[in-house]
């Protein structure tokens, strides 16, 4: 199905190769004084980027590793439009979506979406997954992730996962939105070590699960740039409730609370940090306990090593990118190079009061920009006995 769906991503690509293709580079479209002027100008940039077209398509293929997916071959490619070219003010959408096929067999499709619609006053994010790989479960809690040794008898199994998330926002009020939520997910679990076979939450809640949520969510958003913002806070407040009513495995709930923040300290060069706990309320299958180790938080470990009821992390990073010695064709001094460093830590635990030893995790990265205020970002992260080095858009939070 993973390949099918890559097959028509891909055809439609290809069909609208052609108009993306003829769009004139952004800054030729513009003189260069004016140029020179919006690029030192944070709250231009959103004309900026309305004048590169009504869409732009940037491919991509790069490896990576990871530790529960070994190395990744990905191809892909982030789609950029704006669903309203006479509003100069409206941030431009984005797909990126990505495939993957790595050494242990593992193939993995993400399609994701960032889509602002009228004004800005309505906001659609959403995310598709779907996973098939060789994976290990090391059982629920701090101890049982630390302790459990990685083998075919402790800890592997076969996974095929799949995820619809969408959440879709409405701006009341000059930085206030509010919205809904839909999750569907669903795991099958085979070829079980014997200890997973013994497990307490695998025996309580099978090898096949399917889970449905609603929920509801409150942000505040002053972010410049939601994908690479400079400056601005960013809070995300939400609440999803999942029942068999809804067609889920058990009934429980998820509380998610995640802060951002961004300053400037220099052009083009940014102190951001961000702090977020997720917590799990009710009868909650092991699939569906907060992880670490993804991406977009603590990278560097091994995704879903370390999951309870509750998960906390903290980090913060520095963003910059270079200037150019000598100004391009277009006179700018901007140039695509630049890398960011990170320094965090977490923990997972079964609640606020009984959190046990932090998880340590730093790294470092590479970015390169492929249009103004977007970057594909290289990050290699450390953390406890584990590593990883990620490829994809957009920066981690």
């Amino acid at each position: 199905m993973a390949k099918c769906i890559l097959f028509v991503v891909l055809a439609v690509l290809g069909c609208l190769g052609t108009q993306v293709s003829e769009a004139q580079p952004m800054q030729d479209t513009i003189p260069h004084t004016v140029v020179h002027e919006v690029l030192h100008n944070t709250e231009s940039l959103r004309a900026l980027s309305f004048e590169a077209g009504p869409m732009k398509f940037v491919p991509f293929i790069a490896p990576s590793y990871t530790p529960e997916m070994k190395f990744l071959l990905t191809a892909g490619g982030l789609i950029t439009f704006t669903f309203d070219r006479k509003d100069p003010g409206l941030l431009r959408s984005s797909i990126p979506f990505s495939y993957g096929k790595s050494t242990n067999g593992s193939t993995q499709l993400s399609i994701k979406a960032n889509l602002y619609f009228r004004d800005d006053k309505f906001r659609l994010t959403g995310e598709i997954w779907h996973k098939d790989m060789p994976d290990n479960y090391y059982g629920v809690g701090y101890d049982a992730g630390r302790r459990t040794p990685r083998s075919d008898s402790t800890s592997a199994y076969h996974r095929n996962w799949r995820r619809i998330y969408g959440k879709f926002v409405w701006q009341f009020k000059q930085r206030y939105f509010i919205g809904g939520i839909y999750d569907f997910n669903s795991t099958k679990a085979s070829e079980l070590n014997p200890l997973m076979q013994q497990d307490a939450d695998m025996l309580q809640y099978g090898d096949t699960l399917e889970n449905r949520g609603l929920g509801v969510v409150w942000q505040f958003d002053s972010r410049d740039v939601p994908v690479n913002a400079y400056t601005g806070l960013f809070l995300d407040m939400s609440v999803i409730k999942y029942g068999r009513a809804l067609g889920a495995a058990s009934d429980f709930w998820v509380i998610d609370l995640d802060y951002r923040q961004y300053a400037p300290v220099g052009r083009r060069r940014t102190v951001a940090w961000e702090v977020r706990s997720r917590g799990c309320l009710g009868d909650v299958p092991w699939t569906e306990l907060s992880q670490i180790g993804t991406p977009w938080d603590l990278r560097g470990y091994t995704w879903g090593q370390y999951r309870d009821e509750l998960m906390v992390y903290a980090m913060g990073e520095y963003r910059h990118m270079f200037n150019r010695r000598t100004p391009n064709k277009h006179g700018s001094m901007d140039s695509r190079l630049g890398f960011a460093t990170w320094i965090g830590f977490g923990a997972v635990a079964p609640d606020i009061a009984s959190i046990p030893n932090l998880l340590p995790n730093a790294g470092i990265g590479l970015r390169f920009e492929t249009e103004k205020r977007s970057n594909v970002r290289l990050d290699y992260g450390v953390g406890l006995n584990s590593n990883a080095f990620y490829a994809t858009f957009y920066e981690a939070f």
